[in-house]
C-alpha cells in the first residue's frame, strides 16, 4: 500500500461537525439532522448545493449499546431521479475519511449512479471527524550511534513506533480497541437503520473492500448490491499485506525494466531486460555503501533506487530517466521522484495515521516482536532480490499493546462485483480472486495498474449498470496502458 484513494476523495479540513464523545447512554438518532455541508462545514464548497451533512450516534461498544457513544460524521447526496436505495461509500486506508466521496462519485465517470441512489459518505469511527484518534508524535527514530547496520536502524524505528504507540494507546485505550472493521461496519448498520432503509448498497476502494466484505459477512440481507475495488486479501495479517505487495512489486519491476529495455533508443540502457534489471540492482548496492548528497543536501542511497522501481505505469518516465542519472553519476534533479525510502505519506496528520495503525494491527494476527517480524524481511528479500525489502507494515505492529483477531469473513448471496486491476501492486489482482474464494461474487479484471481508479475509466458504466441490474460480471475491460517515453 498505503491502501489510500488517490488524493481526490481525502477530506476537507476544518468540518464544523462534532464528532467526539457524547454523554454514556444516548441513543442512536432516528435519523440525522440534514443540513447543507456549504453553510456548516468550514471549508466546503460554498457552491456545493446538494451535499448535505449531520452525525450518527453509535456506541463504542456494540455489546454495550447503553454505556459511552461517539458520533459518525455523515454526509449525503440525495438521488436526482428519486432514490431506489441508498449507496454507501468507503474510500480505503484504512484511515481515509469518506465525508467528500459522493461529490467525488458524482463527478467521475461513474455518476449516474447519483441518479436513483441518495450516495452516502462517512468517516468511520477513529477517523476524520468521527472521534479521530489523536496520536500527535513525530513516528521517526535518530539512528543508533556508529555505524549502524540496516538492522539495527529499522530496530531502533520499530521501537520507537512502539513506544509511542504505548502513549497513544493508553490515552484512550476503550476506543483504540474498538477500531476493527467488524465494529466499522456495525457502525455503517446503524447508518443504514438512521437513513430509515432496509438495505443498501455500498461502494468500497482498497481497505474499504474488507469492510464492505465484512459488513455483508455480518449483515447478507440487508445488502442490495456491492462493488468491491481494488480488492484486498481475505487473509488481515499484515505479514500477508507485506508478503503479497513485495510479491507484486517484485513483478512490477520486471516490467518496468523490459519496458525500459523496449525503449532503449531513449535510456541507452540496454535493449535486454535482464542486464537492465542487474545493472539497476547493482547501481543500488553501490549507492547503500556510498551514499551521494543531493545539492539541497537529500541523502541519495540504496533506498532512493529502490523507491523509484515499484511504481505507477505513469511514473515510468521520469524514473528511468532518473535511473540514467544516477548511473551517469549525478544525483536527480528536481521534479524528479523523492529520493528517499518507501514510506507513509508525509501528509497525513498524526491522528489518521494512529488510526490507520490501530485498524490494521487491531484486525492482524502478526507477530508483535522485532526479531521475528526481521526474519520474514529477510526470508522476503533472499527471495524477491529487488522488492524484498519494500516493506514496512510488520514493523508497526511491533510492540503493539494488544493481540489482533481476524475478521471472520463468510461467503454470501447478496450481488457482489469485485473488482482487480490486473497490474496493480498495491493491492494485487489475485487477492481479488482469494477474496471471491472467501466470500463469494464475480471478478471484473481491469486490464491497467490502477489502485481504486474503476470510477476515473470509461468502464465505470459496468458500476452503474451493476447498481441498477444487481447483476454482477465476470468479464475484463480496458484500462490505461504504460506511456511512451
Amino acid at each position: 500500500m498505503p491502501l489510500v484513494r488517490a488524493a481526490s476523495l481525502t477530506a476537507l479540513s476544518g468540518l464544523l461537525l462534532t464528532a467526539g464523545a457524547v454523554p454514556a447512554g444516548a441513543a442512536p438518532d432516528p435519523e440525522p439532522d440534514w443540513r447543507l455541508c456549504a453553510e456548516v462545514a468550514a471549508g466546503w464548497d460554498e457552491d456545493d448545493e446538494r451535499t448535505l451533512c449531520g452525525t450518527v450516534t453509535v456506541p463504542v461498544d456494540h455489546d454495550d449499546p447503553g454505556g459511552r457513544t461517539i458520533e459518525l460524521a455523515v454526509t449525503r447526496v440525495p438521488a436526482a431521479e428519486g432514490n431506489t436505495y441508498p449507496v454507501l461509500f468507503n474510500p480505503g486506508g484504512p484511515g481515509q475519511q469518506g465525508v467528500t466521496m459522493p461529490g467525488a462519485i458524482l463527478d467521475s465517470e461513474a455518476g449516474d449512479l447519483g441518479l436513483r441512489h441518495d450516495l452516502v459518505g462517512l468517516d468511520p469511527r477513529g477517523v476524520g471527524h468521527s472521534a479521530a484518534l489523536e496520536c500527535d508524535h513525530d513516528y521517526r527514530a535518530t539512528d543508533p550511534t556508529g555505524d549502524p547496520s540496516a538492522e539495527e536502524r529499522a530496530r531502533a524505528l520499530a521501537e520507537e513506533h512502539a513506544r509511542i504507540n504505548a502513549e497513544c494507546h493508553a490515552h484512550d485505550p476503550e476506543l483504540v480497541e474498538s477500531l476493527t472493521v467488524e465494529n466499522a461496519a456495525r457502525d455503517m448498520d446503524l447508518v443504514r437503520q438512521a437513513l430509515g432503509a432496509e438495505t443498501i448498497g455500498f461502494y468500497g476502494i482498497s481497505w474499504g473492500s474488507l469492510l464492505g466484505a465484512a459488513y455483508r459477512s455480518l449483515y447478507d440481507d440487508r445488502v442490495e448490491a456491492m462493488l468491491l475495488d481494488s480488492v484486498v486479501s481475505p487473509d488481515t495479517s499484515v505479514s500477508r499485506l507485506e508478503e503479497g505487495q513485495a510479491e507484486a512489486g517484485e513483478e512490477v519491476f520486471h516490467r518496468f525494466t523490459d519496458w525500459v529495455a523496449e525503449h532503449d533508443a531513449v535510456y541507452g540502457l540496454g535493449t535486454v531486460g535482464g542486464p537492465v534489471r542487474a545493472r539497476v540492482l547493482e547501481l543500488r548496492d553501490e549507492l547503500a555503501e556510498h551514499p551521494r548528497t543531493a545539492p539541497d543536501g537529500t541523502v541519495v542511497d540504496g533506498d532512493t533506487v529502490t523507491a523509484l522501481l515499484p511504481t505507477p505505469e505513469r511514473e515510468w518516465p521520469d524514473n528511468a530517466a532518473a535511473l540514467v542519472t544516477l548511473l551517469d553519476g549525478g544525483v536527480p534533479g528536481p521534479g524528479r521522484p523523492p529520493v528517499q525510502g518507501f514510506g507513509w505519506d508525509t501528509e497525513t496528520d498524526g491522528g489518521t495515521f494512529f488510526a490507520q495503525m490501530a485498524l490494521l494491527c487491531n484486525d492482524s494476527e502478526s507477530p508483535r516482536d522485532f526479531d521475528q517480524v526481521w526474519r520474514h524481511r529477510t526470508e522476503r528479500a533472499e527471495r524477491l532480490p529487488a522488492m524484498g525489502t519494500l516493506g514496512f507494515y510488520e514493523h508497526l505492529c511491533v510492540g503493539w499493546p494488544t493481540e489482533g483477531r481476524a475478521p471472520e469473513l463468510r461467503r454470501g448471496e447478496s450481488p457482489l462485483q469485485l473488482v482487480g486491476h490486473t497490474r496493480e501492486m498495491v493491492t494485487p489482482h489475485r487477492w481479488a480472486l482469494d477474496m471471491r474464494e472467501v466470500v463469494g461474487g464475480r471478478v471484473l479484471s481491469v486490464e491497467d495498474d490502477g489502485h481504486g481508479t474503476l470510477d476515473e475509466l470509461p468502464c465505470a458504466e459496468v458500476a452503474v449498470e451493476f447498481f441498477e441490474t444487481r447483476e454482477p460480471v465476470t468479464e475484463t475491460c480496458p484500462g490505461t496502458t504504460p506511456p511512451t517515453p
